[in-house]
C-alpha cells in the first residue's frame, strides 16, 4: 500500500477567486470582531445602520460556516444542490432558533434576516466561484 489515491480536491480555485475568498472571509470575521468596541467597529456602518453590530453575529456565522464549508465542498466536485441543501438547512436552524427556542435567547426576526442575509451571501459566493472561478485539478486524473 505505497500507492496513494486519488486526491480528493477535484477542483482548484483560480488564483482570483482564492484570494477574494480570503477577503470576503477576513471581512465577515472582522465583521464579527466588530460587535466589541474596538478596532474593528466603524463608525460608518454605525451611522448607516444603528443596530447592526447587535445582530452581526447571526450574519457572519452564516457566512463564515457556509462558505467555509462549502468552498471545499465545491472544489471537492460536491453538486452545488448539495450546498443549496446546506444553505437551506443553515436558513431553517436560525429561523427556528429565532423564533422557536427562546433559550438564552429573546425572539428576534432581525437577528434572523442576518442570518438569512449572511447564508445568501455565502450561496451566490459558491455559486460564482463553482461557475466561473475553479479549474479541473491535473492530478485528480492520476490513477495509481
Amino acid at each position: 500500500m505505497d500507492k496513494a489515491g486519488p486526491p480528493v480536491m477535484r477542483f482548484v480555485p483560480a488564483v482570483w477567486a482564492a484570494l477574494l475568498h480570503l477577503v470576503l472571509f477576513a471581512g465577515a470575521f472582522a465583521l464579527f470582531l466588530g460587535r466589541k468596541p474596538g478596532v474593528f467597529r466603524w463608525q460608518a456602518v454605525i451611522d448607516l445602520v444603528p443596530g447592526f453590530y447587535t445582530h452581526v453575529f447571526n450574519f457572519s456565522l452564516s457566512y463564515l460556516l457556509l462558505a467555509g464549508i462549502g468552498f471545499m465542498w465545491v472544489m471537492m466536485g460536491v453538486a452545488l444542490r448539495h450546498v443549496a441543501w446546506a444553505a437551506l438547512f443553515l436558513v431553517v436552524g436560525n429561523l427556528a432558533y429565532e423564533f422557536l427556542l427562546p433559550l438564552l435567547n429573546t425572539r428576534d426576526p432581525v437577528d434572523a434576516a442576518y442570518g438569512v442575509g449572511g447564508t445568501l451571501l455565502a450561496f451566490a459566493w459558491l455559486w460564482i466561484v463553482q461557475r466561473a472561478g475553479l479549474r479541473p485539478n491535473p492530478k485528480a486524473g492520476l490513477r495509481g
